[in-house]
């Protein structure tokens, strides 16, 4: 079986796979749509290969299955594109493993840098470090005019485009992120960012991931040099209206929204929600934050939690009705999860002392076998109200609750309404949060 992957995620917070069969003469076609001018991956057994697409592209790839993707040729509308797209993979070899990365915080936002490349960041002084940078960058610039002028014509307006953008924003992203974290060891000197007047802020090339990331890194130093450090999502929202326009634009408030309801900042970004729906220019970036905000609006604080009667580990009902008058902490979990356990022996030192206070904890777990949900709790001995999602008789538990992963968690309030979660996921943090509702 041969696939491509799109990942469009970007625009609309999703990826597509496309597949087909090798026929009896060891061929394939596939039609992929494709958003944006941008990288996909061509997978053949355990083996990929980034290939470039844009939109209405037609590409042929002939390969040896022997040695795929090593020997690999090009032909097609696309083929001069995706040969020197590879010959430039050579000089300049990516890693797209994104577990290799090592991740360090640029004001309130976690960028990430290659292994080697921090290496490099590591070891050379400013002047060292721009000139290797400048290097790179005017030899992929060569090779792309060179290419260009050896066969006028061959390669698309929309590839010479997308590809100068790498180039480009590939060599910005490296120089901003040594300037902002080494900037203390290596005495990065305010001129080292004049290189910024090189990178535009604004692009058509918002299928070059480079691009994404510089603009993400670039929008954090922004509001990071004001020196306010809360309501990151809504700041950022706002900053980018002035800053930027079209689809980067649209890009990147969709992305802050995201990120905002995906770490359950709902009660900041909402407001801005609302605004981006109402002014956003290109619709194909709804689709990221509208499905999101429908889960999430289930679940924001003032909104009735869903009603659920669930049995215990002895059999005994317990339902949300019967806690009605009590703050209650809803906490999902798995005997799988070993992030989930850790987080509960650390709540379990708070139990007696919020139980006190009139704060009730219920542990649901998603466990599919019960024989497991029993014997992790004979094992570690839970405090509060433990039940099986499984049992909920209205329906299961943690599917009323929109639950899809876990560790995750719900602060209900007297009357049954949900609340405003802890600023963060640490225990500690939700203790402190339930006590002061509680009061």
């Amino acid at each position: 079986r041969v696939q491509i992957f799109v990942p469009h995620y970007y625009v609309d917070g999703q990826s597509d796979k496309y597949w087909a069969e090798l026929d009896d003469q060891m061929r394939f076609s596939i039609e992929a749509k494709v958003p944006e001018p941008q990288l996909v991956f061509l997978l053949f057994n355990d083996d990929r290969l980034p290939i470039y697409l844009e939109p209405d592209d037609t590409l042929v790839v002939r390969a040896d299955v022997f040695q795929f993707p090593v020997m690999v040729t090009f032909g097609g509308r696309g083929g001069a594109n995706n040969r020197l797209l590879q010959q430039y993979f050579k000089e300049n070899p990516p890693d797209f493993d994104e577990l290799n990365n090592i991740r360090f915080k640029i004001g309130q936002w976690w960028a990430v840098v290659e292994p080697l490349m921090n290496d490099r960041m590591e070891q050379l002084n400013p002047e060292e470090f721009r000139a290797l940078l400048d290097a790179r960058k005017n030899a992929a610039a060569v090779l792309l005019d060179d290419f260009s002028t050896e066969h006028p014509r061959a390669l698309s307006p929309a590839f010479f485009e997308w590809l100068s953008s790498e180039i480009t924003y590939s060599w910005a992203y490296h120089l901003l992120f040594y300037g902002q974290v080494y900037a203390n060891r290596h005495q990065v000197q305010p001129e080292f960012f004049d290189f910024l007047f090189d990178a535009p802020t604004v692009s058509e090339a918002i299928g070059s991931e480079w691009y994404r990331q510089f603009l993400l890194v670039l929008m954090a130093r922004q509001l990071a040099k004001t020196g306010v450090a809360d309501n990151f999502y809504a700041r950022q929202y706002e900053l980018a209206g002035e800053l930027l326009s079209g689809k980067p634009l649209a890009f990147f408030r969709s992305e802050m929204i995201r990120m905002a309801f995906t770490g359950e900042r709902y009660r900041e970004i909402l407001p801005y929600y609302t605004n981006f729906v109402q002014t956003n220019e290109y619709p194909e970036y709804e689709a990221k934050v509208t499905d999101l905000y429908e889960k999430v609006a289930r679940v924001s604080p003032g909104v009735a939690a869903p009603v659920f009667t669930g049995s215990d580990v002895d059999g005994n009902p317990v339902s949300l009705a019967q806690l009605r008058g009590r703050l209650v902490y809803l906490n999902f979990w798995a005997s799988w999860c070993g992030a989930c356990l850790k987080k509960m022996e650390i709540f379990d030192a708070y139990a007696d002392e919020l139980h006190r206070l009139g704060i009730e904890i219920v542990n649901v777990s998603i466990d599919e076998n019960p024989a497991n949900w029993r014997s992790s709790l004979a094992e570690r001995g839970f405090k509060g109200r433990n039940l099986l999602a499984s049992s909920g008789r209205e329906r299961n538990i943690a599917v009323a609750y929109g639950v899809e992963a876990v560790p995750q968690y719900f602060i209900i309030t007297k009357n049954g309404t949900f609340a405003d979660k802890a600023s963060n996921s640490q225990p500690l943090t939700i203790k402190n949060q339930l006590i002061s509702l509680i009061k």
